[in-house]
């Protein structure tokens, strides 16, 4: 032994060793921890990311499939009232629904359930409100198809009366009576009551008008009302001595001169029909005409000087 050496020396030195081994033992292992740790910290950030990556998926699939439906609900046309208010009830909650998910403030889980309750009811809409369409479509084209077989009922209805009014008119014109030959002249009478034709207008005191009523087995037989005009040359028509002196006749009303009744038996019967001047008679051609049930029966003239 050295005699300068401290005898404590030595065991000095092997402590600082074994000190110095348990430092690095100790570096070591806080490294390994750190390492761990920091491992650990990844994986966990890995997977909070991974879970973003989900969880923002699962929000944009949840909010397009209420998007999808607000739009289905747009395209429906309901044509009741109470279907209407029903809808705009469910596209409100859509869209409060759609605003929470938005928001980032509501239970996605809770909300995928929501959105499908909501989605079977808009599929029941749908399928409530197409059938309802069709229906609507069925009646539409059943009432088109009404009213056109409506329309072509009307039309045959029409035509039929249309054909009847014109056998009627064939009817009535073929049941008026017709004379076969007509005359009229200017009479005036004489002091001992005969009857005298005239030519002057100064001497005329009546309008005789006679004619032959022909055989007409159309004709209901019976009483017939015959009314005669006599027309003056300045195309008035001479007033009877009835207060109550119109008819009709072809379509129109006017007055008449005089009126006889006539038994007709639908055989040829001979009339005469007189009409006694109110006033001096003009100089002219007066128009005799003749109607019976407001058709003519015939017409004549003649001339005063």
């Amino acid at each position: 032994m050295d005699p300068l050496t401290p005898v404590n020396q030595e065991p000095r030195r092997n402590r600082s060793n074994v000190v110095l081994l348990l430092l690095v033992v100790l570096l070591l292992i806080s490294n390994v921890v750190l390492l761990y740790l920091w491992s650990q910290k990844g994986d966990e950030a890995q997977l909070a990311q991974q879970q973003l990556v989900t969880t923002t998926g699962e929000k944009e699939n949840v909010t397009r499939l209420l998007e999808d439906m607000l739009a289905q609900y747009d395209t429906l046309s309901a044509q009741s009232e109470e279907y209407k208010s029903q809808i705009a009830d469910q596209q409100k909650q859509i869209a409060d629904l759609m605003d929470k998910v938005r928001n980032g403030n509501y239970s996605l889980a809770k909300a995928k359930k929501e959105a499908a309750t909501l989605r079977r009811i808009m599929q029941g809409y749908i399928q409530t409100i197409d059938s309802l369409n069709q229906v609507n479509q069925a009646l539409t084209a059943e009432n088109i198809d009404t009213k056109q077989q409506l329309g072509e009922v009307k039309g045959q209805k029409a035509a039929l009366e249309q054909q009847s009014a014109e056998q009627q008119a064939i009817i009535a014109r073929g049941s008026v009576l017709r004379s076969t030959v007509m005359t009229a002249v200017a009479i005036f009478e004489r002091g001992s009551g005969k009857q005298v034709e005239t030519p002057r207008a100064g001497k005329a005191e009546q309008v005789k008008c006679c004619f032959t009523i022909g055989e007409n087995l159309t004709a209901k037989p019976g009483n017939r009302a015959l009314y005669m005009r006599v027309i003056s040359p300045d195309g008035s028509v001479l007033p009877a001595a009835e207060a109550d002196d119109r008819f009709k006749f072809n379509g129109v009303e006017g007055r008449f001169s005089a009126k006889r009744d006539v038994d007709y038996q639908n055989q040829p019967v001979e009339v005469c029909i007189y009409h006694k001047a109110s006033a001096k008679m003009a100089t002219g051609q007066y128009i005799v005409e003749v109607y019976e049930a407001g058709g003519l029966v015939g017409s004549t003239s003649f001339n005063l000087k």
